[in-house]
C-alpha cells in the first residue's frame, strides 16, 4: 500500500525531531527528501545557508518570533559544531 502525504510528512518530522539540537538542524542532518517535504510545507524556517529552525507552519513568512526564541540555542549549536 502506497503510503499517504500525511504518512510520509509524519515520519519527516518524526526524523526531524530526533536529529535536531535545540530545534535547530544543519542541511546534512537531514535526508534531501525530508528537506523537500518539510521546507515548502513551513517546518522548517532557514537561518543561514545549510542551516534550519524547525518550527511551526502555522507562523507567517518574515515572522520573527521563532527566531528571537531560539537565537542564543543557534548560536550555541553553530558554535560547538564548527569548533
Amino acid at each position: 500500500m502506497p503510503k499517504t502525504v500525511h504518512s510520509k510528512l509524519a515520519n519527516a518530522l518524526e526524523r526531524a525531531g530526533k536529529v535536531a539540537r535545540r530545534h535547530i538542524l544543519r542541511t546534512s542532518d537531514l535526508s534531501r527528501g525530508d528537506r523537500s517535504y518539510l521546507l515548502p510545507r513551513g517546518y522548517l524556517q532557514e537561518i543561514i545557508k545549510g542551516w534550519y529552525l524547525l518550527t511551526r507552519p502555522v507562523e507567517r513568512a518574515g515572522e520573527s518570533t521563532a527566531w528571537y526564541a531560539v537565537f542564543w540555542d543557534f548560536l550555541a549549536v553553530y558554535l560547538v559544531l564548527l569548533c
